[in-house]
This record gives structure tokens, sequence and C-alpha cells, in this order.
């Protein structure tokens, strides 16, 4: 009995010490991140006064260590409370996909954001993926923001709600489904439109119609999970609001059919 106890309290002090490894080493990645979200906050540049070969450097050396050690389980169950006024970290409700976006300081008033996606397959390993936000015209980039869940017929989806900020009053709003299969993240065309099916939806708008929203990212995307059914507001051309148009409050709702989500007539 007496060894019984001596091995627990030996396997219970080993616990606590992976534990403060783990926490540690978990903050270290953290700093290293920090840091090259501050250098790239240094090296900005508006009207080409900053330093382009320096941001993009940074740029790729943030995004490598993101895919990196986020494919460490131990990171997806850490919070990153050093990065959330820094860049935008969206999580699901299940804790099972997660989101970081930053904004890459390579755009002028169009905005230019990295996203690095990070998930849990069925046996809770960690994955990494992502894609590049630059490229020949591209003028903005988005960055997530919302994460909504649900479950259908052949298993959990999540309609990824992003943002696009393409100069000081257009923007462009987004929802994507993704799916989780084996150790792949993969768009699905679930939603049916005029032109056909597809994976996500959007429209554009002019910020200065809804400026007066008090939250930020302004949130116009909404998901009932008991009707199955998301919804986003009708835009409309006025004189005042050039840039994309109006938000009004009337919705445009598209509803889960068992198959599809349909447009709700």
């Amino acid at each position: 009995m007496k060894k019984l106890i001596q091995l627990v309290v030996i396997l219970t002090s080993l616990l606590g010490w992976c534990i403060i490894v783990s926490a540690q080493t978990n903050a270290q990645i953290e700093k290293r991140i920090l840091g090259h979200l501050e250098n790239l906050e240094k090296l900005a540049y508006r009207g080409g006064t900053g330093d382009s070969d320096g941001l993009d450097k940074e740029n790729r050396l943030l995004k490598r260590e993101l895919l990196k050690y986020g494919q460490r389980s131990s990171t997806f169950r850490y919070d990153f409370p050093a990065l959330v006024e820094k860049m935008s970290i969206t999580t699901s409700k299940d804790q099972r996909l997660r989101i970081f976006s930053w904004d890459n300081q390579e755009g002028g008033t169009g905005r230019l954001y990295e996203n690095v996606f990070q998930y849990l397959d069925k046996f809770w390993k960690s994955h990494t993926w992502s894609y590049s936000a630059g490229g020949e015209g591209v003028v903005c980039a988005p960055f997530y923001h919302q994460l909504f869940q649900t479950d259908l017929p052949f298993g959990r989806v999540y309609l990824a709600n992003s943002t696009a900020i393409c100069s000081n009053a257009l923007a462009v709003q987004d929802l994507s489904i993704l799916r989780i299969d084996g150790n792949k993240l993969n768009n699905l065309k679930l939603i049916r439109t005029r032109s056909g099916l597809t994976n996500s939806v959007r429209f554009e708008y002019d910020f200065f119609s809804v400026v007066d929203h008090p939250e930020r990212p302004i949130k116009l995307f909404y998901y009932d999970e008991s009707t199955k059914s998301f919804r986003f507001p009708v835009v409309v051309e006025d004189k005042k609001f050039i840039n994309g148009g109006r938000v009004t409050d009337k919705f445009i709702t598209y509803r889960f059919n068992g198959k599809y989500f349909v447009k709700k007539r």
C-alpha cells in the first residue's frame, strides 16, 4: 500500500511537471508569434514608405511557426491571451476548429490578412492549413471573426464568417462551409443558388451604413441552429453609400432542406 501511494505521488508530480512544461512551451511559442506581430507593426507602411522585404520575411516566419506549432495538440488547448489584441483568433464551440487571422501590413486602404486554420481530427490530433493572401490584382483579403457549427445528416459542418476591408468604405462579408474529413479541412458545396451549388455566399456593403453597430468586428451573418438556417441583410443602392450599398434591416435567409441550404421564399 505504501509503495502504491508513493507511485501515485510520483505520477502526480510527473503529470504536474508535464503540464508546467507544456504551459511554458506554449507561452514561449506565444512570445515568438507576438514578436513577429510587433515587428510587422514596426515595419508597416502606408503609401509605400515601409520595408516590403522585411514585411514579407516576418509574415513568412509568422505563418511558418503557426503552421508548425499548431500541429501540437497542446497548443489547441492554449488560449494565447497575449495575442488577442494583435490578431483575430476564432474558435468553434466544440473546440475542434480555430482560425488565426492577422493583418500582414502589406496592403493600403485595402487590407490583406493572412489566415492559418488549426483543427482536430477524430483522434484529437491537431493539423494546420493555410492559403496565401497575396496575388496579382488582389486588393483585399479577409479575416475570420465568427465560427458557427451545425450537425447535419452527414456530419458536423462549420460556417466560417469573414470580412474583407477593400477600402475605407467598401467591405465584403462571406460565409463559407467547412468540414473536417480525416486529417483534411474541406470546403463543402452545400449552398444552392441561382448559379448552382457553391460552398460560400458573400455580399458587398458600405461600412459607413453600419458604422453605428456597437460590436467590432461588425456581425452581419447569423445562424439559427434550431431551424438550421443562416441569414444576412439585404443591401440596396443608395446615393449616400456608393461603396457597396446600404445595409437594410431586411434579411435573406437560407435554410437546410435535408440536402442543401436553399433560399427561403
